[in-house]
């Protein structure tokens, strides 16, 4: 996997504290720059009027649906004054094994991943930042 030329911006929408710094830690280890928010709320915040600029949303299903994340998702890109080039990917919570271990797009720039594990997340991030 290649690492990005420029730390590259990721917006990470994490309720949950433990998995909030497995994420970091993995994706700072990638060479990414992540700044956090726990809620739409504080995402909105971080962003209002473009103060941070991410170049990748994800957000992790958390009592949601996908539908309504990838809503939130939407609202987050267009208040940080960002491309809707921008890539949004929803961390999937709950998936039956057929799912796992599979990326689908469901939109344009607009992804559901259903991970087997932490490096498939990885890939998917690493594909969408660094196209080729």
């Amino acid at each position: 996997m290649s690492v990005p030329q420029e730390k590259l911006k990721i917006l990470l929408i994490e309720p949950d504290e433990e998995v909030r710094s497995l994420l970091v830690e993995n994706l700072r280890l990638k060479g990414y720059h992540v700044f956090l928010a726990i809620d739409e709320e504080t995402a909105l915040a971080r962003t209002r009027d473009g103060c941070e600029r991410p170049d990748l949303i994800l957000l992790n299903q958390v009592g949601k649906t996908i539908d309504e994340y990838m809503e939130m998702g939407i609202r987050i890109r267009e208040n940080a004054q960002v491309s809707v080039l921008t890539p949004i990917v929803v961390i999937a919570e709950k998936y039956g094994i057929e799912l796992e271990g599979s990326d689908i797009k469901v939109g344009e720039n607009k992804y559901v991943t259903y991970p087997e594990d932490a490096e498939q997340l990885m890939n998917l991030l690493d594909r969408l930042c660094n196209p080729s």
